[in-house]
């Protein structure tokens, strides 16, 4: 079955902030964004990917995996790569499994060392998921065979971006 894999790129929402808690989150992704797009090497990288599953954009944000509005980013830079999931049961399944699962700060640290370094850490396995550790789950248990001999925790939206351009040419 067919799924789209939503790819954003960072936005700057530091000088629409009103409220300070606005200002904080603001500042606070955008020193993300940088940070992974700085781990990710140079170029014009997304720094963030969802999947369209059960009726929603399934994603991992600081309040855990959730179900987001389909229409969240059309107002950010995106591109969505759709990928054929060979069993898309088993996929949707380790989708409602990490539903709620928080997010893992420290997953983003482990996408970056690999990048930088190409050593990996593993991580905690499922006690946190961040954005791309999450999708690669749910498309490995769909049976897409995507990245291997790299820990989900590992993965980057760019890693897993250009994985898919791959599995998909």
């Amino acid at each position: 079955m067919k799924v789209n894999v939503l790819f954003c790129w960072p936005e700057d929402k530091r000088s629409t902030a009103k409220t300070w808690k606005e200002r904080l989150s603001a500042w606070l992704w955008f020193v993300i964004g940088k940070v992974i797009d700085k781990a990710e090497g140079a170029g014009d990288d997304p720094t963030h990917v969802g999947i369209f599953m059960l009726d929603a954009l399934l994603e991992a944000t600081p309040d855990g995996f959730v179900k987001s509005p389909v229409d969240i980013y059309k107002d950010r830079k995106t591109r969505t790569i759709t990928v054929d999931v060979p069993n898309i049961g088993d996929a949707e399944l380790e989708a409602k499994r990490l539903r709620n699962t928080p997010y893992g700060w420290i997953d983003c640290v482990n996408g970056g060392l690999h990048d930088i370094t190409g050593c990996q850490l593993p991580g905690d396995g499922e006690v946190t998921v961040n954005c791309s550790e999450a999708v690669t789950r749910i498309l490995r248990a769909g049976g897409l065979d995507i990245m291997q001999g790299v820990y989900a925790d590992g993965v980057t939206p760019a890693d897993l971006m250009r994985a898919l351009e791959v599995v998909t040419v």
